[in-house]
């Protein structure tokens, strides 16, 4: 298995990547890693056996808009999904520009076909610990009802043959559970998952509700998923900090922590987003996962991870096969 890794794309930069790649290599003896950025950046992994250094000296920066690919065509954003188009890898990684990392994978890998347009999928956590699956998380800002329920279907094909769900319940994220809320477009998909065969839809979802793990697949329009998805993470990490100085805040909140510490630690592990090493585009011939910007070496070698199990359980095979 060879896997392409942007090294350079990301908030933290090429240390995050090397530190995550270094610590995945020691795990996995059957992966090769094409790790491209700055040579000199990447000097750590150079006579690593499972390492090839691929050089790239240009950066898609956060702040740049998706044309941004044709005048970085030596970026290693455009380097790494290049190795994809060529055939050299059977996967991609990065951190970088998620409109940016879209675009380039639109141009340079092919969509499978009957797919009109993909999305990004998350693994959002719950309570329960089962998770769901949310899609669109941010590829597109807009979408129609059709694509919705194109996404239904790719996340119900995904839900079945790799999460082993039988019978996976969708639900369209609404500001109701009733059948009439929300604007025309939801209204359309809604009518439109009720009819769709093969989907196993539940109504309406709204989004106090998401993390109660009663439906196993949300259906949402980009914009509102990225915003739903990172509320979600703030919310979480606010949490998590809040908790710490309250139970910091005195002798006996101390006392009371050191006897909760296990239970602490396990819900902090459950809402940890470093754990879920990013999203999926979903919808392309090869796995293509991107990673949170500000991924830290944990979240991006989870991301890794999620990328090698994509290519081991031949994810895009089956999606092939279950949208045909």
């Amino acid at each position: 298995m060879k896997l392409a890794i942007d090294a350079m794309s990301g908030d933290l930069g090429s240390p995050v990547v090397v530190e995550a790649c270094l610590s995945f290599l020691k795990k996995n003896d059957n992966v090769e890693l094409y790790v491209v950025g700055k040579l000199d950046e990447l000097s750590a992994l150079k006579d690593h056996p499972k390492v090839t250094l691929v050089e790239a000296n240009e950066v898609l920066e956060m702040t740049e808009n998706i044309m941004a690919i044709r005048r970085k065509k030596e970026s290693s954003m455009v380097r790494a999904m290049m190795l994809a188009k060529n055939g050299e890898v059977d996967g991609v990684v990065s951190s970088g520009n998620t409109g940016a990392f879209y675009a380039s994978a639109m141009l340079f890998v092919k969509r499978i076909a009957g797919v009109e347009k993909s999305c990004l999928m998350a693994r959002m956590p719950t309570l329960d610990g089962k998770g769901i699956l949310m899609l669109d998380v941010g590829a597109n800002s807009d979408n129609t009802p059709e694509q919705l329920v194109s996404f239904a279907v790719m996340g119900n094909v995904y839900a079945k043959n790799v999460l082993n769900i039988e019978k996976p319940k969708v639900g369209l994220l609404n500001i109701g559970t009733e059948e009439h809320k929300g604007d025309d477009m939801h209204r359309a998909a809604y009518h439109l998952l009720q009819e769709k065969e093969g989907i196993h839809f539940i109504g309406n979802i709204e989004g106090k509700h998401i993390l109660d793990g009663d439906v196993d697949i949300v259906v949402t329009d980009g914009f509102t998923g990225n915003v739903c998805m990172k509320s979600f993470e703030g919310a979480s990490a606010l949490l998590m900090q809040g908790l710490k100085e309250n139970m910091m805040a005195n002798t006996i909140s101390k006392i009371g922590a050191l006897f909760s510490k296990g239970a602490l630690r396990s819900l902090k592990h459950t809402f940890d987003a470093d754990s879920a090493g990013g999203a999926l585009l979903i919808g392309f011939e090869k796995p293509i996962v991107k990673a949170h910007g500000a991924s830290n070496a944990v979240a991006f070698e989870n991301g890794i991870i999620l990328t090698a199990n994509m290519v081991e359980n031949d994810v895009t095979s089956k999606i092939k096969a279950g949208l045909e």
